[in-house]
């Protein structure tokens, strides 16, 4: 479904948009939504039912430089709102005029309506300062373990313990890059955020950053354990974008995958006996039977060899000794993993 949304001043200077019927109808219990741009850029907005209007969309009418009586198309697409603003220049067709009548002798003077276009209030006011928006990634940027704590630049923190992450950004177009400058020389990460259709626009020797990417991250989380110190690895390299992002995600699986193959070299170990002698080659052949590669089998002897594991025994170069059955080796790191948890718990109340 496409709807036709008429900017009015109000709409303009406070970055708003009222809950028409097609919007109340579409937005029915739901108190923060997602607005995407014709970039790919995204809107984190908040339904306010009480004053019927959506806010949050003042971004979007500077970067598109949107007047009074522009018209903006909105595109209902599951969860997500599309906005696209309607081409300039769209006249309305002229209304037919009345016929006269036969019998009328003289013609009365047609009345003009004269139509008064309030103007926005930054033109009526130019030194007047103006309310600054926050990026639409602020929300996904906390999903990720940062907090905005202002602008301008957008300044967002990510504490880690003794260090923390700052990130300090500007959008296109939004400052220039003097204001990121001292950020970069005291170690911040200063980055332009732009959407990935605008990535060459961002100004040398800065950082990019695109909502897209932030987006995918996001979702990622839900697949993996990510922190800020994911998005800092990416940060460090100079580029958040889509392809960063798709890399890290590899990378992620990857790390998986080796759990899984530690995970299959334990079942085979379990399907020994107890105090049973063994070569390593001959494991290793056992194991590329079930699919694992010589050197993961190689890494994960060497592991349970050690503590806090030691379910094997070297004897030899190459010769071990199970020990310990898998089981059981398994049930006293549990126990040995429980002691530890409430160890660290009784420190954190005597903090």
């Amino acid at each position: 479904m496409t709807a036709r949304y008429v900017l009015t001043s109000t709409c303009i200077q406070t970055g708003t948009m009222t809950l028409t019927v097609s919007l109340r109808q579409r937005l029915l219990g739901r108190e923060r939504v997602r607005f995407v741009d014709e970039d790919g850029e995204v809107y984190e907005v908040e339904v306010d039912w009480k004053s019927g209007v959506v806010r949050g969309l003042g971004p979007y009418y500077a970067k598109r430089r949107l007047a009074v009586n522009e018209a903006i198309l909105l595109h209902f697409r599951g969860e997500e709102v599309e906005l696209k603003a309607a081409p300039r220049g769209q006249a309305r067709p002229p209304e037919p005029r009345p016929e006269r009548r036969e019998n009328q002798e003289e013609a009365k003077p047609e009345k003009r309506r004269v139509r008064v276009t309030p103007y926005p209030k930054e033109v009526l006011f130019p030194h007047e300062p103006k309310a600054l928006e926050a990026p639409g990634v602020t929300e996904d940027l906390r999903r990720l373990g940062f907090v905005l704590e202002g602008g301008l630049p957008w300044v967002y923190k990510a504490p880690l313990g003794r260090r923390q992450v700052v990130l300090a950004l500007l959008r296109l177009g939004e400052g220039e890059p003097g204001l990121l400058k001292p950020y970069r020389q005291e170690g911040s990460y200063a980055v332009y955020l732009a959407p990935e259709s605008q990535r060459e626009a961002v100004p040398p020797g800065f950082g990019y950053l695109s909502p897209e990417a932030v987006s995918r991250l996001v979702r990622l989380k839900g697949r993996f354990p990510l922190s800020a110190l994911d998005l800092e690895d990416l940060l460090k390299a100079g580029r958040v974008d889509l392809e960063a992002v798709e890399a890290l995600e590899d990378r992620l699986v990857a790390e998986l995958a080796e759990r899984g193959a530690f995970a299959a070299l334990l079942l085979l170990l379990a399907k020994k006996p107890l105090g049973e002698v063994f070569l390593l080659s001959e494991l290793e052949a056992e194991a590329l039977e079930e699919g694992l590669i010589p050197e993961v089998v190689r890494k994960g002897v060497e592991l349970l060899a050690q503590p806090p594991f030691l379910v094997l025994k070297r004897l030899s170069p190459g010769e071990f000794l199970l020990r310990q059955e898998v089981e059981e080796a398994l049930s006293d790191l549990e126990a040995f993993a429980q002691g530890l948890k409430g160890r660290l718990n009784r420190v954190r109340e005597g903090a």
